[in-house]
């Protein structure tokens, strides 16, 4: 696997000054898929399937089968939040399309602004975002509906916020539908109907690193964590160019509309359902950080490519490394 100049430049900036390095990058060609892993001693391992805490990326997944049950009829995008959720006072409640997409009005986390500063000031303390999951117990269900109830939105377009909490809650009505709860049925939905064997809601032994380069454990998840729709995922790169081919293919009629805009997003893209979706090229993508770890998956629409990066070291540039090779190696 060789990368123009662009792309190589940005791997010797992920390498530097970083002693434990576990990178992974995967490039899916129409039917042809290539992973190579490069560890710290920058040998590359044609293949290797180390499973990464991949964050964000969960996202997609969990609009993948929120868009699964739309087609069956057991949802519907245009619904309001309180018509699935009982139990909230009288008023006006964003649809399930305004939560895949981050338009609902609901803050970017279910903290505070102090309270998330401080995660971030700690990120390499014990206690820091790098090393210990602020979503894990919390909200728990009664902290959502007391968000739900405590949050007075207005019937107006709200712009693009990135929500945590948005999602956290349109996974919380994904998992009422088979009443199993979230977890249960996105793990179910993956290994079942998308087949991909590493991929999972869940924790795994992989150790990370901090900007100090101390080792951190991966973020603990608990089955009744309402930020897990927003976050929980754990895959392989190989996993992950299957999902992008099971995107791009058509056997899933359904997924075709998570990749529709949906709403609006940041100054050059549009929302699909989860997925950010490209003005200038027909590119969707999605971004994951989940504590010592970062992770990309992009795919092209019309050139059926995509491509996957998964790094053991927290917000880095597995993102700009992503985009770079999506739109200069894979041209």
């Amino acid at each position: 696997m060789e990368f123009v100049p662009e792309t190589q430049k940005l791997i010797e900036k992920l390498y530097k000054n970083r002693k434990h390095v576990e990178l992974t990058i995967g490039i899916l060609r129409g039917d042809e898929k290539e992973v190579i892993h490069w560890g710290p001693d920058r040998k590359a391992v044609l293949g290797e399937e180390l499973i990464y805490p991949v964050g964000s990326i969960c996202k997609p997944f969990t609009t993948a089968l929120l868009a699964k049950y739309v087609s069956e009829g057991k949802l519907d995008l245009s619904k309001p939040v309180n018509y699935y959720i009982e139990g909230l006072p009288e008023g006006y409640y964003p649809s399930l399309e305004k939560l895949a997409t981050h338009t609902s009005g609901y803050t970017t986390q279910p903290y505070n602004a102090f309270d998330t500063v401080k995660f971030l000031l700690r990120m390499n303390q014990p206690d820091g975002l790098l090393h210990k999951n602020p979503f894990r117990g919390y909200p728990d269900e009664e902290g959502m509906m007391k968000i739900l109830r405590e949050t007075r939105l207005q019937e107006k377009e709200y712009k693009f916020v990135y929500s945590n909490i948005g999602m956290g809650i349109l996974g919380y009505i994904v998992g009422k539908v088979t009443g199993e709860g979230f977890w249960n049925s996105l793990n179910k939905y993956i290994q079942g109907e998308l087949h991909l064997a590493n991929t999972f809601l869940g924790n795994v032994p992989m150790i990370g690193y901090d900007r100090k380069d101390q080792p951190c454990q991966c973020w603990q998840w608990e089955k009744s964590d309402i930020i897990a729709p927003a976050g929980a995922l754990n895959a392989s790169v190989s996993d992950l160019l299957d999902f992008a081919k099971i995107n791009l293919d058509g056997r899933f009629p359904y997924l075709a509309m998570c990749h529709e805009v949906h709403g609006p997003c940041e100054k050059n893209a549009n929302s699909g359902l989860a997925w950010r979706l490209e003005k200038d090229a027909p590119i969707s993508w999605h971004g994951g950080n989940a504590g010592a770890y970062s992770a990309f998956l992009g795919l092209n629409r019309e050139t059926k490519c995509a491509v996957a990066v998964a790094v053991n070291y927290g917000l880095v540039g597995a993102e700009p490394l992503g985009f770079s090779i999506l739109k200069n190696d894979l041209q």
